[in-house]
C-alpha cells in the first residue's frame, strides 16, 4: 500500500511536551538558592573588606604595640596604642574638618556657576579649532563628556549625607575589628601553625612574619605618603590662590593611597576644580605643580618611606589595581596592593618551593619574582 506525500511528515508530527509542575518547582528553588548564595557571598565579600581593611590598621600599629608592652601589660599597651590613635585623628578632624566643611558648603553653593563655566572654557576650545575637524569633534566630546560627569558627581555629592553615614559605621567597625586582630592574632597565629606538619611549619611562620612585615610597611607608608603629597599639592594651590585648596589637597591625599591610578584621578579633578574656578593659566601652572609632585614623590619620596619592604612589580601593581577595582570598586583599588603582596608572599615562599620539590627543579630558586 503507497503513503502520500503527507503521510511521512504527519508520521514525524511533533509530540507537545508536558513539564511536571514538580520540575518548574525545582528549577525556580534552584534559582532562588542562586541568588540567595549571591547575595551571601556579596554580604561576605563586604565584611572580609572591613576585616582586611581592620588588619591593615592593626599591623601597622604593630610596631607601636611592640615597643610598648615591653614596659607594660600587652593589652594595656594595645589599648595604649589604639587610644593615641583614635585621640591623632579626633585631634586631625577636630582641626580639618571645620574647614573642609565651610569650603564643601561653598562649593555646593557655587557649584552650578562652576558648571557653566566649565562648559564654556570647553566650548571655547571646540570654537578655537573649529579650523580642525577632527580637533572639533575631540574638543566638542571632551565639553559633553566633562558636563555629563561633573552633572553626575553633583547629584552623588548631594546624595553624600548617607553616604557619610555608612562610612561612620564603617570605621567603627574597622576599629573594633582591628582592636580584636590586635588582641588575638598571636594566639591565632599559633593555632594556625599548629595545623601544619613540623616540617612546613617553619616555611609558614616565616611566610605570615612577611606578610605582617609588608602590610605595615605598606600601612604606615600610605598614611605618611598621602599626608605629604597632600600637604604640598594643598598649600601650593593655597600659595596660587585656588579656590578650595584645603578641599583639593585632602582628596590627592585620599587618592595617594591607590597606586598609579590615584594620580591620574586626583589629577583630573585638580585640573577640572582649577579650570572652573581659576581659568586657564592657573590650571597650567597647577598642572606643572602637579607633575613635579608626582615626580619626586616616586622616584624620591616614596623609596625613602617604602623602601625594599613591600617588593612588588610595576605590572603586579597596575593588575592588582585594575582587578580591585573591577570586582570591588573603590574599595577594591584601595586594598588591591597590599591583597596582592600577601598572596605574592604566599606563592614566592610556600608554593613555589612546593612545586619545586616536586618536579625536582632547583631549590635554590626562590628569588622573588621582578
Amino acid at each position: 500500500m503507497m503513503r502520500g506525500p503527507g503521510s511521512e511528515s504527519e508520521s514525524q508530527a511533533v509530540i507537545p511536551v508536558a513539564i511536571a509542575a514538580r520540575t518548574w518547582v525545582t528549577g525556580i528553588a534552584l534559582l532562588a538558592g542562586a541568588y540567595l548564595i549571591w547575595l551571601t557571598a556579596a554580604g561576605a565579600l563586604s565584611a572580609l573588606v572591613l576585616l582586611f581593611t581592620g588588619i591593615l590598621v592593626a599591623v601597622a600599629l604593630r610596631p607601636i604595640i611592640d615597643r610598648l608592652r615591653v614596659r607594660m601589660p600587652f593589652g594595656v599597651a594595645v589599648g595604649a596604642a589604639f587610644g593615641a590613635m583614635v585621640l591623632i585623628v579626633a585631634l586631625i578632624a577636630w582641626v580639618a574638618i571645620a574647614p573642609l566643611g565651610a569650603e564643601l558648603q561653598r562649593l555646593f553653593q557655587a557649584f552650578p556657576g562652576y558648571l557653566n563655566t566649565l562648559k564654556g572654557e570647553l566650548a571655547a576650545i571646540e570654537r578655537y579649532v573649529n579650523n580642525d575637524r577632527l580637533s572639533k569633534q575631540i574638543a566638542g566630546s571632551l565639553a559633553n563628556s566633562a558636563g555629563g560627569l561633573v552633572n553626575s558627581l553633583g547629584v552623588q555629592i548631594v546624595g553624600s549625607s548617607t553616604a557619610l553615614v555608612t562610612l561612620a559605621g564603617n570605621a567603627v567597625i574597622i576599629l573594633l575589628l582591628a582592636v580584636g586582630w590586635a588582641l588575638s592574632c598571636d594566639q591565632l597565629e599559633s593555632f594556625v601553625l599548629s595545623l601544619f606538619s613540623p616540617s612546613s611549619r617553619q616555611d609558614w611562620k616565616q611566610a605570615v612574619d612577611a606578610i605582617g612585615g609588608r602590610l605595615s610597611a605598606y600601612a604606615q607608608g600610605v598614611v605618611i605618603n598621602g599626608a605629604i603629597v597632600g600637604v604640598t599639592m594643598g598649600v601650593s594651590l593655597a600659595l596660587l590662590g585656588v579656590p578650595y585648596a584645603l578641599l583639593l589637597g585632602f582628596v590627592v591625599a585620599v587618592l595617594q593611597a591607590i597606586p598609579m591610578v590615584g594620580a591620574v584621578i586626583s589629577g583630573v579633578i585638580v585640573l577640572f576644580v582649577v579650570l572652573a574656578t581659576s581659568g586657564w593659566v592657573k590650571m597650567a601652572i597647577a598642572l606643572a605643580i602637579f607633575i613635579v609632585v608626582q615626580a619626586v614623590d616616586q622616584n624620591v619620596i616614596s623609596p625613602i618611606i617604602f623602601g625594599q619592604r613591600v617588593q612588588l612589580s610595576f605590572l603586579l601593581i597596575i593588575f592588582a589595581t585594575v582587578a580591585g577595582s573591577m570586582l570591588l570598586g573603590i574599595p577594591g583599588a584601595f586594598l588591591a596592593v597590599p591583597a596582592a603582596a600577601v598572596l605574592q608572599v604566599i606563592v614566592v615562599r610556600i608554593v613555589a618551593p612546593a612545586v619545586r620539590r616536586a618536579t625536582g627543579a632547583d631549590p635554590q630558586g626562590s628569588s622573588d619574582p621582578p
